[in-house]
């Protein structure tokens, strides 16, 4: 077994960091606010998966659930997700065949041998509990599909409708996780879709009734039966900005697999940037990667993290604590490629964060008129407040940098100050 768990005395070291995102006027923020996650795979299947799961750094596999679960690093992961600013963990409690990285009494009874000793989702929780980072719970209530016939026949997968047993043993799992862990996590994030195994009113209610306040998401759509919120789960150019959370990974693989990087950091922080900006979103955008047992990651995910934390933190104020912009607004499905600008403002509506992706040749960028018909009053650069000459007739907003200053290659960004009252109610 490889050696691991909390490392005594790291998370009395641990900086606290506030719950609320910078920006923010007061409470934590909801998952309509958030902006940028890490979603971590990390998983054993035990038996033939066309897919895969995660091996050992030496391409080994795995030998056992338990030896995953206990050599998870959680301070680790917890400090990667840190040095990239994450707002939120989203983890695989379990994936195929249903292997769950916490001691269940369900599974232990219907589906021995399926539940690791480890409570690695307790560990989590208090890894990230001084952190401010919300931890997010990927279930999958359809996961029948891969197991042994054995195991179909033990939870009723082939029953036919109603599927009463499959129901039955599917709630009490849902219903386990969100007694032992409560409040303590922000959501649970549903995978597998919602075939007709699935009753999915009666997994929300089963949900609900023990965390009403739970952020309820599916993946590949959004049955309101069951969820609150979308979300895909692959991106690709020319990289559309969408309105429902989008999940992508770094690499060629959800989970380490000695991959190569995909996706660079300018280019994830250029789509966290135009997701912040995007019409309606919700949840911004999760980067998707795993460790191998051990604390060890494939060799881009620790710079991948660092680059894009940096490019993260200059721009913090205009990204977090804040909500896309009704003056210039970005559609739903609109290509990073073609994007010059994107736009994100206040929760109180009253500064405008320009986000320009693709500079100007020269020092002036021309707007369109705002389209809430909001008025401009000043215009500065976010960082050190460096002046930018503003102009604004029926024909749009015109802005200048000075001659000291030259546009940043991936996001200038340049904070309008609104005229009081000029700023429209949005119901937001």
């Amino acid at each position: 077994m490889l050696p691991v768990g909390i490392v005594g005395g790291w998370l009395a070291s641990l900086p606290a960091l506030a719950a609320a995102a910078p920006g923010d006027p007061g409470a934590a923020p909801r998952f309509e606010e958030l902006r940028l996650g890490l979603f971590v795979h990390y998983m054993y299947v035990g038996r033939p998966y066309q897919w895969g799961s995660t091996p050992c750094a030496d391409g080994q596999p795995v030998g056992s659930l338990d030896e995953l679960a206990d050599g998870l690093d959680v301070p680790d992961m917890v400090e990667l997700a840190r040095t990239m600013r994450a707002q939120y963990l989203q983890f695989t409690t379990w994936h195929a065949n249903m292997n769950a990285l916490y001691p269940s009494a369900v599974l232990a009874q219907r589906l021995p041998g399926h539940c690791a000793r480890r409570d690695v989702i307790r560990d989590l929780i208090e890894a990230l509990r001084p952190t401010g980072i919300r931890l997010i719970l990927y279930l999958h209530p359809s996961d029948g599909h891969d197991f042994s016939p054995e195991d179909q026949e033990r939870v009723g997968w082939n029953d036919g409708p109603p599927y009463a047993r499959w129901n039955d043993f599917i709630n009490a799992a849902f219903a386990e996780v969100v007694e032992r862990y409560g409040q303590e996590v922000a959501g649970y994030w549903i995978d597998g879709g919602l075939p007709p195994q699935v009753d999915p009113a009666r997994l929300r209610a089963t949900i609900e009734q023990r965390d009403p306040g739970a952020w309820l998401i599916q993946n590949s759509g959004l049955n309101p039966a069951c969820v609150d919120y979308g979300a895909h789960e692959s991106l690709v150019a020319p990289y559309p900005g969408t309105a429902w959370q989008m999940c992508a990974t770094i690499g060629d693989s959800w989970w380490a697999s000695g991959s190569a990087e995909r996706i660079g950091p300018d280019l994830a922080f250029q789509y966290t940037v135009l997701q912040a900006g995007v019409e309606g979103n919700t949840g911004g955008v999760a980067w998707s990667c795993g460790p191998y047992p051990g604390g060890q990651w494939e060799p881009h995910v620790r710079p991948f993290a660092q680059r894009l934390g940096e490019q993260v933190g200059r721009v913090a104020e205009a990204l977090f604590g804040t909500r896309p912009n009704s003056a210039f607004v970005t559609r739903d499905g609109t290509p990073l490629t073609d994007v010059a600008y994107v736009a994100t403002e206040s929760l109180l509506g009253d500064t405008t964060y320009l986000h320009v992706l693709r500079p100007p040749a020269e020092r002036q960028l021309d707007l369109p008129p705002p389209a809430d018909g909001r008025v401009f009053t000043a215009a500065a650069l976010l960082g050190d407040g460096g002046p930018v000459e503003l102009a604004q007739d029926d024909q749009g907003v015109h802005l200048a940098l000075s001659a000291d200053d030259a546009w940043d290659p991936l996001d200038t960004v340049i904070v309008l100050r609104s005229a009081p009252g000029s700023t429209p109610s949005t119901g937001r």
